[in-house]
């Protein structure tokens, strides 16, 4: 590798995208649009409630250059290269910053029924990758704003630090002047053979490494559970469900300290009791548990703060068991089976880009989505990312939830995403609507584990 010059940058504001953050845009389709979202829910008066677009657009446009959403999607000529995100100078923000018309206040269920439709819009990689929706006034006091960035920018926790350099926490900074310029086609070429010369090397390094890393995983051969099937198992719909819970986080870490049991030990425990409890009412419940599809950030300060730095994790829920506690000590015993093979995983995924590896991965996502299949191991997904334990506002307003929108992926049904925000944790349930009825239901049944479980500690 030449000196300190970091290979992902291709010219001034101009950035490759890596592999992982590649995958995010070729996995994605109309029924399973690639998004990291949130509901953000604040205290604004009756008498801001017209106004609230307008200082959000001019929140937005004094931070957005801080972020990575200001830039545009580019493919390298031929795919020989890396496709790039390249820096904008500017952008429509009356129309990335939409007001959606309601004749009165919001009520929930007409929020979520609006946030999940809005969720399977696909964003226009042409442009800036993010929309955002304004809902002016809600039937319980206040406005919300529903941000949703393309996952290829970022994963969980990179989207955390987007929201936090577009809260009032971070100071304005200078627009930018003009757009970044792309190289022509023939500079373009020799860059980037420069570039897979200079990590020839590392190349190397990496596929001998995940030589070694697929012998070591052979010794983990039989410790994951496989996929049940269910009546509703098969290709994901292109409709959604939404609904949302706020628990506060310390009667999850009481039940946790009592039962010698992490938060996200608790958190799956509490979606395999709503799980197990659905699918008893609607008799599918199969003989073998539920497996999730599930993610570990493996980020290090080396990385940057943007990118998808993210290896899976698939524990099953012992959906199979009745008792809560007994559950709970099956799935850390799962989670456990996979953070002992995890590294080997990472290991996989550690590959520097190689000549023409953009081309050749749009030819095989092309195959691998065909049919609507589940590319990866897991009936549904379920996730704890980290959230601000400090109160947060944005153009002066007060965050009272920061709710995920979260996505489902091809083949499953379901996604639970649980996020820190204060003093609670807040969580978006995600649904195929073709394939459960009511979102609510699940959320009910959450919140209702929670009160089992603290009766149990």
């Amino acid at each position: 590798m030449s000196g300190a010059r970091d290979p992902l940058q291709l010219a001034a504001g101009v950035r490759r995208l890596r592999p992982d953050d590649h995958f995010m845009i070729l996995s994605e389709t109309d029924a399973s649009p690639m998004h990291v979202g949130a509901l953000i829910l604040l205290d604004v008066p009756p008498d801001r409630q017209e106004g609230f677009a307008a200082a959000i657009r001019r929140q937005f446009a004094e931070r957005l250059p801080a972020t990575p959403l200001l830039a545009r999607l580019h493919e390298a000529p031929d795919g020989f290269d890396s496709d790039v995100w390249a820096d904008l100078a500017s952008c429509n923000l009356d129309a990335l910053v939409a007001v959606q018309p309601h004749p009165g206040a919001w009520a929930d269920d007409e929020l979520h029924a609006a946030v999940a439709m809005l969720n399977m819009r696909r964003l226009d990689l042409e442009g800036p990758p993010f929309a955002a929706h304004v809902f002016e006034r809600l039937a319980h006091g206040g406005s919300a704003l529903y941000l949703k960035m393309h996952h290829s920018v970022a994963d969980g926790i990179g989207f955390q630090t987007v929201l936090a350099l577009l809260s009032d926490a971070a100071p304005p900074v200078p627009r930018r002047t003009a757009d970044a310029a792309l190289p022509d086609d023939g500079t373009w070429r020799v860059l980037a053979q420069t570039r897979f010369a200079d990590e020839a090397a590392q190349r190397a390094e990496q596929s001998e490494r995940r030589r070694d890393a697929l012998a070591e995983l052979e010794a983990h051969k039989g410790d994951r559970a496989p996929t049940p099937q269910l009546k509703m198992s098969g290709p994901t719909s292109a409709r959604r469900r939404y609904a949302t819970i706020s628990l506060p986080l310390a009667r999850v870490k009481a039940v946790g300290k009592a039962l010698e049991a992490t938060v996200n030990d608790i958190f799956l425990t509490l979606a395999s009791t709503a799980l197990r409890k659905y699918l008893i009412e609607i008799d599918d419940l199969p003989g073998t548990p539920l497996v999730v599809n599930s993610a570990r950030s493996y980020r290090r300060p080396e990385h940057g703060e943007f990118g998808n730095r993210i290896v899976a994790l698939h524990p099953h829920l012992a959906t199979h068991l009745a008792d809560p506690v007994e559950r709970l000590r099956a799935i850390q015993a799962s989670m456990a089976a996979e953070m002992r093979r995890t590294p080997h995983d990472e290991a996989l995924l550690d590959a520097a880009e190689k000549p023409f590896g953009a081309k050749d991965r749009r030819i095989a996502f092309a195959e691998r989505l065909a049919g609507g299949k589940r590319l990866i191991p897991g009936n549904l997904t379920l996730s704890n990312v980290p959230g601000p334990a400090e109160a947060r506002s944005y153009a002066g307003f007060r965050q009272r939830n920061n709710y995920p929108v979260p996505i489902i992926g091809s083949g499953r049904f379901l996604n639970i995403t649980s996020r820190r925000s204060g003093d609670n944790l807040d969580m978006g349930v995600i649904v195929d609507a073709e394939k459960i009825a009511d979102a609510g239901r699940i959320a009910a049944l959450f919140a209702a584990a929670l009160d089992e479980l603290e009766t149990i500690a």
